[in-house]
């Protein structure tokens, strides 16, 4: 085993782990509960989880998807969550190495997952997740790779303030939320990698929901939770962008 596959799987299996505890915030931030306090639960039954039942997907599978207590059915989500937290830590490795750039992008992609389904469950994005971004905006400037301060102050200018406008003319096409993350997206990674990760998450979320509007399956006016489309083009594009847009202006230089 090399030494990069050695470090990508300890990120992966460290990722499992944090996915974990972000399930448990995803449940409690908008409950205004502690997340550091008090232990894991049944929320069918309330009773309180043991060690055994909170392995990362192993309990999940080992359980049957059953609570042990009430016999309850466990989501899905939970498992979903600690693989994909697993998966990114793993790729942020694979594509940075280790060290305190990848660790910070781990980070940043916590904060994404958890945006990412709060807003899917009630539609709104918990203010001190945008105040967690900025800072590890500011510290990306020193740790990670070069990406120029005009390139980040554009990037959150014409994310947030080109959002902000739609917002307005629309009245209201675009939630608050979505507004702040974008900006601080942008000022994380630029404007060169975050506007094409904007497109592509509307891409993303016209591809779910326009069918959707078309085959009259779903109100004209349903409000629709733009976090997680928005995160995984982030996530995606704050990993690969450069490649993508390599590729693309490649195809114009052939």
């Amino acid at each position: 085993m090399s030494l990069k596959t050695f470090w990508c799987l300890w990120y992966f299996l460290f990722g499992l782990c944090i996915g974990s505890f972000l399930n448990v915030v995803i449940y409690r931030l908008p409950l205004n509960l502690s997340v550091a306090r008090g232990r894991s639960f049944c929320l069918a039954c309330k009773h309180p989880l043991s060690a055994a039942d909170l392995v990362p997907v192993f309990s999940f599978l080992f359980l049957k998807r059953k609570c042990r207590y009430c016999g309850a059915p466990i989501s899905w989500r939970y498992p979903l969550v600690e693989l994909l937290t697993g998966l990114l830590f793993a790729l942020c490795c694979f594509v940075y190495g280790y060290g305190a750039y990848s660790a910070l992008l781990c980070l940043i992609c916590c904060v994404l997952i958890v945006a990412w389904f709060i807003d899917l469950d009630h539609t709104y994005i918990p203010d001190r997740l945008h105040v967690i971004l900025l800072g590890a905006a500011l510290l990306s400037y020193f740790i990670g790779p070069e990406i120029s301060l005009t390139s980040r102050f554009l990037g959150a200018l014409i994310l947030g303030g080109g959002m902000f406008a739609i917002a307005w003319f629309t009245n209201g096409g675009i939630g608050g939320g979505d507004i702040k993350l974008m900006a601080c997206c942008g000022l994380l990674f630029g404007w060169q990698r975050m506007i094409p990760a904007f497109f592509f998450a509307y891409l993303l979320a016209a591809l779910r929901w326009v069918p959707a509007y078309l085959a009259k399956k779903i109100p004209e006016h349903t409000e629709i939770p733009m976090a997680p489309y928005l995160a995984a083009s982030v996530m995606l594009f704050a990993l690969f962008g450069q490649r993508f847009i390599a590729f693309y202006l490649s195809l114009f230089t052939a």
